[in-house]
């Protein structure tokens, strides 16, 4: 059995994958304001902030 030791440091051996690439949409682009903070948006309604499948149960 062979043991292999990646370096997480060296990005030769620890690629990210594509999907953890940060893109810019095309739809947040031609938005003017800025997203709402999550924080603010969970202080002004709490009950929006989880999904409805839990509000439900």
């Amino acid at each position: 059995m062979e043991t292999k030791v990646y370096h997480c440091t060296n990005p030769k051996e620890n690629p990210l994958p594509e999907w953890m690439h940060q893109t810019a949409s095309p739809s947040a682009a031609n938005q003017s304001s800025p997203k709402p903070d999550p924080v603010t948006q969970f202080k002004s309604d709490p009950d929006a902030f989880f999904p409805d499948f839990i509000n439900n149960g």
